[in-house]
């Protein structure tokens, strides 16, 4: 009888083991798409963030990167910004830099070239259950911008309830 409750003591174990497994494995991570409605020079970036999840109001690393079809010269600018999907409207203030004045970087940079920057943006100190993160890549100065890059995410959303262009907040 002691034999079948060690079996099945055994067998139970084995069970939650296996069914714990993937779940300590499981490594949480936030995708960035293309920004929808762009004229097809514009590309997507490949962006990665962490910590994740993003907490409101700590610093967030953005690690940003993409080949552009456009060169990419003096006064062009890289924003990031947290936008509520309800109201259509930032969350707080969007950082906004000149991309030839980062450090390491020397434009121009012509198209084709790889580009890569780390920013360091802190989360606003209040965040919707669901909102979109928008990072792009500009030229030209408000209400004359040309897009150059762009990408996206949905935090507590599924990607095709957004009905509102990323870009507009940039």
């Amino acid at each position: 009888m002691s034999r079948i409750f060690i079996l099945a003591f055994v067998l139970f174990a084995t069970l939650f083991a296996v069914n714990a497994a993937p779940l300590a494995l499981e490594k949480r991570e936030i995708l960035f798409l293309p920004c929808p409605g762009l004229p097809p020079d514009v590309v997507g970036l490949d962006v990665t963030v962490t910590p994740v999840p993003i907490v409101a109001g700590t610093e967030e690393t953005f690690v940003i990167k993409g080949t552009m079809k456009k060169d990419i010269v003096t006064g062009d600018f890289l924003g990031i910004a947290f936008i509520d999907i309800n109201a259509k409207k930032p969350i707080g203030d969007p950082l906004v830099v000149d991309i030839c004045s980062l450090p390491g970087v020397t434009c121009p940079i012509k198209a084709g070239t790889a580009f890569s920057t780390t920013q360091k943006y802190t989360a606003p100190k209040e965040l919707p259950t669901s909102y979109a993160i928008g990072i792009g890549i500009g030229h030209g100065q408000p209400p004359n911008v040309e897009p150059i890059a762009c990408a996206f995410t949905l935090v507590g959303i599924d990607s095709g309830s957004a009905d509102f262009e990323v870009w507009d907040f940039l």
